[in-house]
């Protein structure tokens, strides 16, 4: 017969193991792990309500939970704080179901009436950056908990966009509401309450900033404690304590320094899809008590001289270093389905001597000889001031070309590059010509299209352009519910603000990013292979994130060593011979 091994092997293993439990209790817990990342982009807020650059996005992106969030694969909306939204049979109204057991980051319940309330905060307060994701009048109910109800006046699709606005606390943030736009952008919020899988808990101008594991987060828990974002003053710096492995993860790397990594036997590079544009925007004046732009913009022969002038090719090679393509229309190429290129016949040339006509033809005209032309309505000059900011890769660069390109039509440009913070109080206050920074935009078109309407002037518009009848193709696009007939619109626009050029957009760049692969694993690009590795549309890389070897090779900190655990298997395995061979032995003698 087949034998077990005897309760002396049982307690003899005991007797072993007793001591080595008695130490692991006493052993000391596992080291944080720490996710070192190099930025060249300072936080400028930690407001969920005065988001504005690249850096601030991240960090609002990581702590916070949208109802629905973007999909890895291909930014669809799929479930986050709700599992999922159904319309009603006219799509009026949308019921979502959110999780149960959420909570905040302070052990607070999170229910459908935080879910009502930022929704509300967002109208209610007229936040520029997500108005335009609540069309047609909504209303919020919240029969319980777990239950938000979206009732608009006309048939939508807002809810399943799916609506890129943050959820926040009430208990926090309700004291704010109706306090003016001004005052909630002004908020300070660190330490942050939020529901992502980590919360901001320091910050320093000009240093960097911490972020901590949630202890409430709702997801799988990360195995990464603690997120160090450390700011570098220039690329060089941040490359080589990559390399050092100072830091873990670069993010946003120039091309033409991508060279000196990409070769490393340790380092990984990511190059990620074009989601964002460089963009040259005018300014038409409006938005701010400073605004007083070169009147000559308003003038489309002017606008379109300036284009005409601009050798976008030579931007993607020089610039980019082949990493970049000329830009055309203001949705980016990953939005596949929604983007238009325009047919080389319709594009706009580069041509230098046609620019050159057209505005000589126009009345532009250098009447002293210094090689700049005057304005025949106010006998200005067409100088143009144009910040362009350091923080977003390639737009000093690309700006340097365009002072020269400029130049040689008789429009001299006075570029001075800055930081995304100093370029930001340029927009607000619209003290300016024209600035070279960027736009990226989400999945669905709406938002990118929304900053061109007329009531965006004063929000989130580059210039107060203002256009009556985009204004209706907008409202238009709106409300149609078939996608292929909204495509349609959705075109067209792209195709008048091409024509109308209220700004230019220079290159679609890549973005370049690297990090150790001696270090981390398990990284989650989004959109698909070619995504962000660091948060860009979701945080899903963070959570799938572990240092390399966790989980497959060695024992986790705090348990009993691995060669204790040779000695215990090399005794055991004697004593277990010892009584499977008389057991075997026994069977033999026994059949």
């Amino acid at each position: 017969m087949r034998k077990l091994v005897p309760a002396v092997l049982a307690a003899a293993i005991v007797s072993l193991l007793a001591p080595l439990a008695q130490a692991q209790t006493a052993s000391p817990s596992a080291a944080p792990v720490v996710l070192r990342v190099g930025t060249t982009s300072d936080l400028i807020t930690d407001n969920p309500f005065g988001v504005n650059a690249g850096s601030d996005w991240t960090v609002v992106t990581i702590q916070y939970d949208m109802l629905l969030k973007f999909g890895d694969k291909d930014l669809t909306a799929a479930p986050s704080l709700a599992t999922g939204c159904t319309p009603n049979s006219d799509s009026t109204q949308w019921t979502c179901t959110l999780r149960k057991g959420l909570r905040w980051s302070d052990g607070t319940p999170l229910t459908s009436k935080d879910v009502a309330f930022s929704y509300n905060f967002v109208i209610h307060n007229q936040i520029p950056q997500y108005i335009e994701y609540f069309p047609f009048h909504p209303t919020f109910s919240t029969p319980n908990p777990t239950t938000l109800v979206w009732t608009a006046q006309r048939p939508t699709f807002a809810p399943d966009m799916p609506p890129y606005v943050y959820i926040v606390p009430q208990h926090i943030w309700q004291k704010y509401d109706g306090k003016g736009l001004t005052t909630i952008k002004d908020v300070r919020n660190t330490p942050s309450v939020a529901s992502g899988p980590f919360t901001l808990t320091s910050w320093t101008s000009g240093q960097g900033w911490t972020m901590q594991r949630n202890p409430y987060y709702w997801g799988p828990k990360p195995t990464v404690d603690t997120i160090e974002f450390r700011l570098y003053s220039n690329q060089e710096a941040m490359i080589q304590d990559l390399k050092n492995g100072v830091i873990d993860f670069a993010d946003g790397l120039n091309p033409s320094l991508i060279r000196s990594v990409q070769s490393l036997p340790h380092v990984s590079v990511q190059h990620v899809i074009s989601d964002w544009w460089l963009n040259l925007a005018f300014n038409f004046g409006g938005q701010g008590p400073q605004a007083d732009p070169l009147p000559a913009l308003h003038d489309h022969r002017v606008r379109l001289a300036i284009e005409m002038a601009i050798d976008k090719s030579a931007i993607a090679d020089k610039v980019y270093l082949g990493t970049a393509s000329p830009g055309d229309t203001v949705i980016r190429p990953a939005s596949t389905y929604w983007h238009l290129s325009i047919p080389a016949d319709q594009q706009i040339p580069y041509d230098p001597a046609g620019a050159r006509k057209i505005l000589q033809q126009a009345g532009y005209v250098d009447t002293n000889g210094d090689g700049i032309r005057e304005d025949p309505k106010t006998h200005q000059p067409l100088e143009l001031l144009m910040p362009a900011s350091k923080d977003t890769v390639g737009a000093v660069e690309a700006g340097q070309l365009i002072v020269g390109y400029l130049q040689q039509i008789g429009i001299k440009v006075d570029l001075r590059p800055v930081s995304d913070a100093k370029i930001d109080d340029y927009w607000a206050a619209g003290n300016f010509d024209a600035y070279i920074w960027y736009w990226s935009g989400d999945p669905d078109p709406n938002y990118q299209l929304s900053i061109f309407t007329s009531s965006q002037c004063g929000g989130w518009s580059d210039g107060c352009w203002k256009d009556p009848h985009y204004d209706k193709l907008f409202q238009e696009q709106e409300g149609i519910m078939n996608r292929a007939d909204r495509l349609k619109v959705v075109q067209e626009m792209q195709r008048y603000l091409y024509q109308q050029i209220p700004g230019i957009v220079l290159a679609y760049p890549g973005w370049l990013q690297a990090y150790r692969n001696d270090r981390f694993t398990d990284w989650t690009p989004a959109p698909g292979p070619h995504g962000y590795l660091l948060p860009g549309y979701n945080y899903d890389s963070l959570v799938t994130l572990r240092p390399v070897g966790a989980g497959d090779t060695g024992a986790p900190s705090g348990l009993v060593p691995g060669w204790v655990w040779l000695i215990v298997v090399a005794v055991v395995a004697g004593i277990s011979v010892f009584f499977f061979r008389r057991g075997r032995r026994r069977e033999l003698d026994e059949a």
